[in-house]
């Protein structure tokens, strides 16, 4: 069963950015509304020293009233507004409540800011008092903020309960949602534990959410696909390997058994076997250089790349042939340059197989076409024989390793290795090689390579 430590984690993870979200909209709405109560009860406090100052200057009506005149202070509301009224020292006149407050003086000028009212918070507003240029006094408007403060009291309240809520909510569905989000991992995690090379059938069925898991799912079983014709081909492998290795053993066991008999007492016998053990040694020496060089292929071919002409290296491959077998036709049909950058060995190895196999093929009196070619970025050499061709069920195995064809095309010496060998050639330079044969009308193979147009 899968530890829950990744849903917890991501569970802990959205939790924490879901705190951090509420922490700062719960903060920002917070702040701004404490702002507005307080602008708000300043607006308040500035109306009323605005009404009272024009009654002290006359400016509402044709008479002045008095800094001691009750009209100025009747009508303030109690414990929530206080009003008083100052001389041009400082002094307070009057006030509309029986408990004042001590307000910065500041005469001349309108000032304003926060003090505490009976132990709790207000804001104030101070403004001067003049008939017409002489400063008679000031009034002073003091709003409790009591109302506000405990608003918001309740405000903080109710966002540290509702975020705790939220947090716990957030947790309890992202535990949920992680879970069953996860479920495919768990199914992934419980497939990948159960596969074993002795059973590689298994597969995640598709979700159908064509999400990202669905995706990871699909990409597993696509890489047990792989896996499974990967096995498949090594098992098929070991055993052609095995068996082909295992004819020559039995010969090699069987001549030096007869040889240990007879052959010191029998010339003609210890001969034979003689002959028999060095033609499977070298056969098996073969089997096995094959044998390597694809296991070499499989982890990477060290390739010594140099630039030259293809045509060139036909050209040597055929001179050579033609001296091991000089009365075989083999025509050399080149007739372009063909520039390539590649290993000159492997290429000419990758030759020699094709070469060799349109040799075993091809009747004595029969013709062997080779031709290099240059076309569109593409550098190409063919090798056409006149051989008895293949089947078409034949073609499409033809690359594989130890795959020998009909009967008429198994009377070689070789084991079936060599196409496979030449097709990881071809692959380390990034080319390929394409077979086209019918029966009765000969095999062509062809290479291409990528071209070096300088």
């Amino acid at each position: 069963m899968r530890s829950p430590g990744l849903s917890l984690r991501i569970v802990l993870w959205t939790a924490t950015a879901f705190a951090a979200v509420l922490f700062i909209l719960g903060w920002g709405i917070f702040t701004r509304l404490s702002a507005e109560l307080d602008a708000a009860a300043l607006r308040s406090a500035r109306q009323v020293a605005a009404q009272t100052v024009r009654l002290v200057a006359g400016s509402d009506r044709g008479e002045h009233l008095g800094l001691g005149d009750q009209g100025l202070v009747v009508g303030a509301r109690r414990n929530e507004l206080l009003v008083q009224v100052a001389d041009a020292a400082g002094r307070v006149v009057q006030r509309s409540q029986p408990q004042g407050v001590g307000v910065p003086a500041h005469p001349g000028r309108s000032h304003q800011g926060v003090v505490r009212w009976l132990g709790r918070r207000a804001v104030f507003v101070s403004e001067p008092i003049r008939q017409g240029r002489t400063l008679v006094g000031s009034v002073q408007v003091v709003a409790s903020l009591h109302v506000a403060d405990a608003a918001l009291v309740l405000l903080r309240r109710l966002l540290l309960e509702g975020g705790a809520a939220g947090i716990g909510l957030a947790v309890l569905v992202g535990l949920f949602v992680a879970r069953r989000a996860l479920r495919p991992v768990d199914a992934l995690t419980r497939l990948a534990t159960a596969v074993s090379e002795a059973d590689l059938s298994r597969r995640l069925p598709p979700s159908g959410h064509h999400d990202e898991l669905d995706r990871l799912a699909t990409a597993f079983n696509r890489m047990l696909d792989r896996l499974q014709a990967a096995f498949e081909r090594q098992a098929r492998f070991v055993s052609d390997a095995s068996h082909e290795l295992r004819t020559p053993l039995a010969v090699i066991s069987g001549y030096a058994d007869l040889l240990r008999r007879w052959g010191a007492r029998d010339e003609v016998v210890r001969d034979e076997a003689l002959d028999a053990i060095a033609r499977e040694s070298e056969r098996m020496q073969r089997l096995v250089t094959d044998l390597l060089f694809l296991a070499r292929g499989a982890q990477g071919l060290t390739l010594r790349r140099r630039y030259f002409d293809l045509a060139d290296l036909v050209a040597e491959v055929l001179r050579e042939a033609r001296a091991l077998d000089p009365g075989r036709r083999i025509e050399d049909e080149t007739r372009d340059v063909v520039p390539v950058t590649a290993d000159w060995d492997l290429i000419k190895q990758l030759l020699w197989i094709l070469l060799d196999n349109a040799l075993k093929f091809t009747p004595a009196d029969r013709a062997i076409r080779v031709r290099a070619a240059l076309g569109q970025g593409v550098a190409s050499v063919a090798v056409a024989d006149e051989g008895p061709g293949m089947p078409p069920g034949a073609r499409e195995h033809a690359f594989e390793r130890f795959y020998r064809a009909d009967p008429a095309r198994r009377s070689g010496a070789g084991v079936g290795l060599g196409l496979a060998i030449a097709k990881e050639i071809a692959a380390a330079h990034g080319g390929t090689l394409r077979l086209d044969s019918r029966e009765g009308e000969g095999t062509t193979v062809t290479l291409e390579l990528p071209a070096d147009l300088r």
